[in-house]
C-alpha cells in the first residue's frame, strides 16, 4: 500500500512540476503571436498580457492555476489584409473563434502528453515495470483532466466585465470599450475607408490642374510631419503625399508611438519603403527602443541634439529628453531648462543662421525665437503657422490624428501636414511658400491651402560660411 501511495504521489509530482514549468507555447492567432501558459497558483486568475504597456487579470475560475495569455507580436500586414476582406463584424469574430479553438484545443492536447510522459516517468522512478508505468500514464491524464473540466465548469467570462489593470493600462480602460466599438462599426468603418480612398484619389488627380499653386513649386520641397501616434494610416498618407507632391525630405517632430513599445516597432516598417531622407526628432511618447529601430533603415537620419547639412539645407534638431527612457511626460523645470540650453548653444555657435529648428516642443526653442528663420514643431495636436518674433512657425498639428486619443474627441481631430517649398540660390535658401493640407475622416474630406511668405528674416550675424 505504501508503495502504491508513493507511485501515486511521484506521478502528480511530475504532472504538477510539467503544468508548472514547461505548459508555455507560443502559437499563432491569424495576424497575432500569442503566448499561452499556465501556473499553479492560490489564487487562481486569467491574467492578459500586453508587455510592456501592463495587463489585465480577471478572477474567472476556481481550480488552482493562473491561465496567461500574452500578446507577442501583431502582423500588421496581415493583419491589414484580414480587415480588408472581412466585409461583416461577425466574420472577424467567426474567424477569431475558430483560430482560438483550435490553438485551445492544441494547447490541451500537448498538455495531457506532457502530463502522461510526466505521469510514467515520476512512476517508473519508483518500480520501473510496464504496469507502473501505465499506471503513472493514466494518473497523469486524470491530474489534467481534472484541472481542465474543473476550469472549463466553473470559468466566468463575465469577470472580464470588471477587471484589474496593472502597469500603463491602468490609466486607460476606456480602450476596451474603444475595442469593442471599432468592431461593432466595423462595416460602417470599410464603407467610410472606401469614401476616403476615392476622395484622396481626386485631390491628387486635380493638384496638377492648379495653376497658382504649380507658379509657385520651389526647387526643393520638404514635408512636415509629427505625432503619428502609432496610426499605421497615417504612414500611406505620407507616402502618398511624397509621392504626389514630388516631396524631396521628410521631417518627422517626433512621437511616432504612443508608448515606445516593440510592438508599436512594427508600424515602423513602412518608413524604409519611403524614397527620400527621413528626418526624425523624438518626442516624449517615442523610446530608446523606437530610436534604435528607425536608426536601422537606409533612409532615416535621426537627430538627437546636434547639426546636420543635407539637400542644401542645414537644420539643427533637439529631441525630447524623455525619449531616453521610458517616462512620457512633458518636459519641466530643470529639463525644460536644459533643453532650451542645449537648443540655444547649437544655434549661436553657428556663424550663419540655420535653415531650420527642429523640436518636439515649442517651447523648447523659445531662446532662438527671431534668431533662425523657420521652427518646426509638434506635440500640440494642433495644426499653426505663425510669426514670433520674426521666426515663422510651423506646428504640423498631428499626421496621426492624434492616434487612439482622436477617437475620444467630440471634434474630429484631422491629418494634418505642412509642405515646404523652397528656392535654393548660390545667395542662400528662400522658403516660399507654405501648403496645409488636412485629410478629414469622418467626413471624407480634405483641406489645401496655401500661404506664401514674403519676408525673409533677416540673419542678425554675418552671412558667412561655416569653417
Amino acid at each position: 500500500m505504501q508503495e502504491l501511495v508513493i507511485k501515486v504521489f511521484m506521478s502528480m509530482l511530475g504532472v504538477l512540476l510539467i503544468l508548472n514549468f514547461a505548459a508555455t507555447k507560443t502559437y499563432k492567432l491569424n495576424a497575432f503571436n500569442i503566448e499561452l501558459d499556465l501556473k499553479l497558483s492560490y489564487h487562481p486568475s486569467t491574467t492578459i498580457n500586453f508587455p510592456p504597456i501592463g495587463k489585465i487579470v480577471a478572477d474567472t475560475h476556481l481550480t488552482p492555476l493562473d491561465l496567461e495569455v500574452t500578446l507577442q507580436s501583431i502582423h500588421q500586414e496581415k493583419l491589414a489584409s484580414i480587415i480588408e476582406n472581412v466585409q461583416q463584424k461577425e466574420e472577424l469574430v467567426v474567424l477569431l473563434k475558430e483560430r482560438a479553438k483550435q490553438i485551445l484545443q492544441l494547447f490541451i492536447i500537448r498538455l495531457l502528453i506532457l502530463s502522461a510522459l510526466a505521469g510514467m516517468v515520476g512512476a517508473g522512478t519508483v518500480e520501473l515495470t510496464h504496469a507502473t508505468v501505465m499506471k503513472g500514464l493514466v494518473i497523469g491524464v486524470v491530474v489534467v483532466l481534472s484541472l481542465g473540466l474543473g476550469t472549463y465548469y466553473t470559468y466566468n467570462l463575465s469577470a472580464f466585465d470588471d477587471p484589474n489593470f496593472v502597469g500603463m493600462l491602468e490609466a486607460a480602460p476606456w480602450m476596451i470599450s474603444l475595442i469593442q466599438e471599432g468592431i461593432d462599426n466595423i462595416e460602417q468603418l470599410g464603407a467610410e475607408v472606401q469614401l476616403i480612398a476615392s476622395n484622396m484619389a481626386q485631390l491628387f488627380k486635380r493638384v496638377d490642374t492648379l495653376q497658382p499653386l504649380n507658379q509657385v513649386t520651389g526647387d526643393l520641397q520638404v514635408l512636415h510631419i509629427s505625432d503619428i501616434h502609432n496610426n499605421p494610416v497615417a504612414l500611406k498618407y505620407v507616402m502618398q503625399l511624397v509621392d504626389s507632391f514630388n516631396v524631396d525630405l521628410v521631417i518627422d517632430s517626433g512621437d511616432i508611438t504612443d508608448y515606445g513599445t516593440p510592438i508599436e516597432g512594427n508600424l515602423l516598417t513602412k518608413i524604409d519603403q519611403l524614397k527620400v531622407p527621413y528626418i526624425f526628432v523624438a518626442g516624449n511618447h517615442d523610446s530608446p527602443a523606437i530610436i534604435k529601430q528607425m536608426k536601422e533603415f537606409d533612409n532615416v537620419i535621426i537627430i538627437e541634439s546636434n547639426v546636420i547639412n543635407i539637400k542644401g539645407l542645414k537644420i539643427v534638431g533637439v529631441d525630447d529628453p524623455a525619449a531616453d527612457s521610458k517616462q512620457m511626460k512633458p518636459l519641466t523645470g530643470e529639463k525644460m531648462q536644459e533643453s532650451r540650453q542645449t537648443v540655444n548653444k547649437l544655434v549661436t555657435k553657428l556663424k550663419k543662421s540655420p535653415d531650420i529648428v527642429v523640436v518636439h516642443e515649442f517651447r523648447q526653442a523659445i531662446s532662438v525665437l527671431g534668431e533662425i528663420p523657420l521652427l518646426l514643431h509638434g506635440h500640440d495636436h494642433s495644426f499653426k503657422i505663425y510669426n514670433k518674433e520674426g521666426t515663422m512657425v510651423v506646428d504640423a498639428g498631428t499626421t496621426g490624428a492624434a492616434g487612439i486619443r482622436g477617437f475620444e474627441a467630440k471634434e474630429e481631430i484631422p491629418y494634418s501636414v505642412a509642405l515646404l517649398h523652397y528656392n535654393q540660390s548660390k545667395v542662400g535658401n528662400q522658403l516660399k511658400a507654405i501648403d496645409i493640407i488636412k485629410f478629414y475622416s469622418r467626413r471624407g474630406g480634405f483641406m489645401l491651402e496655401r500661404k506664401l511668405i514674403k519676408q525673409q528674416i533677416k540673419n542678425k550675424r554675418k552671412e558667412e560660411q561655416d569653417e
